[in-house]
């Protein structure tokens, strides 16, 4: 399965905006859209996702920043402060890695966020593409962002104004926390980077402990990181690796998608890379014994170290 790109129906103060007034769409494949959200669709999209978290309580987010290049997954690096020769980050302590982590969230703006909802079985909701559309396709959703946003039909969307609408139409709430499932692969920098959305922009907390209660405040306690998951499925089984081979190496549909994946093509592979362990390793004994644990904050069993 593959991936290709649609604008999102938009709308402004009740006026349809022309298809023209968006980004155009980038063909990928028949089977799952990347909906586009900016300024002018981002109430409409959130409120769409809103209305589907009942029957969709999986949510997985994938952050792109400003660092450039294909990111700490590909690299499988989880920082880009300097560290002195010889000093590599999987050895530092928790508050060390979380120190380093802060540093880059803070300083890098948030310039994509991908959203794929699923059910407990790995099925996508089903929308049409665009008004005219005339089926439904399997959707996620990536935000496109920049700082201090911009005008015009199809601009990215601001930090701020997507704080609002995720609170404004119930995706983060009071209704759906504890009640929705959160996903991200290296969740200390995805979920870093959503926890500065929800602030609207403000540094992260200053201690690894204010910030996973922060995440436990705005999200609850199923939040779930699909890099530490990965470290504790049964010994001699080995999950290592960047997003895109781990979803090779565990047939998730989205490993076949055409390149440059973006953010929505990341959150859908991350999802699916979740699923595919929680079905083929937790099954029996479940999953929820590792939520709320992120790869970098939380010791991993003694038998991955050495793997």
């Amino acid at each position: 399965m593959s991936s290709r790109r649609a604008p999102s129906p938009a709308t402004t103060g009740g006026t349809a905006v022309p298809p023209s007034a968006l980004r155009p769409p980038r063909p990928r494949c028949n089977d799952v859209f990347v909906r586009l959200v900016c300024a002018e669709n981002l109430m409409p999209e959130l409120a769409t996702i809103r209305a589907l978290l009942p029957w969709y309580p999986y949510v997985t987010v994938y952050a792109e920043h400003a660092a450039g290049g294909d990111d700490y997954d590909y690299a499988d690096a989880d920082g880009r402060a300097a560290l002195p020769p010889g000093v590599r980050v999987e050895g530092l302590p928790a508050a060390a890695r979380y120190a380093l982590a802060k540093i880059d969230v803070d300083a890098f703006p948030l310039l994509r966020l991908g959203i794929t909802l699923c059910d407990a079985h790995g099925r996508l909701p089903a929308l049409r593409a665009a008004p005219w559309a005339a089926a439904a396709a399997a959707s996620v959703w990536q935000v496109g962002l920049l700082p201090g946003g911009g005008g015009g039909p199809g601009a990215a969307t601001t930090l701020r104004a997507l704080a609002y609408a995720l609170r404004a139409t119930g995706v983060v709430s009071a209704e759906t926390r504890g009640n929705v499932t959160w996903v991200a692969h290296g969740g200390l920098y995805h979920l870093g980077f959503l926890l500065k959305a929800l602030t609207g922009g403000a540094p992260l907390p200053d201690t690894r402990g204010e910030f996973l209660a922060a995440l436990r405040g705005y999200l609850g306690g199923r939040v779930f990181d699909v890099r530490y998951v990965a470290a504790r499925v049964p010994r001699g089984v080995t999950l290592k690796g960047p997003l895109a081979y781990l979803a090779a190496l565990l047939g998730a549909p989205a490993a076949a998608a055409r390149g440059p994946w973006q953010a929505g093509e990341k959150s859908l592979a991350a999802c699916q890379v979740f699923m595919r362990i929680k079905g083929l390793y937790f099954a029996w004994d479940g999953v929820d014994v590792h939520a709320g644990c992120i790869d970098g904050l939380h010791a991993p069993p003694p038998w991955s170290l050495s793997s």
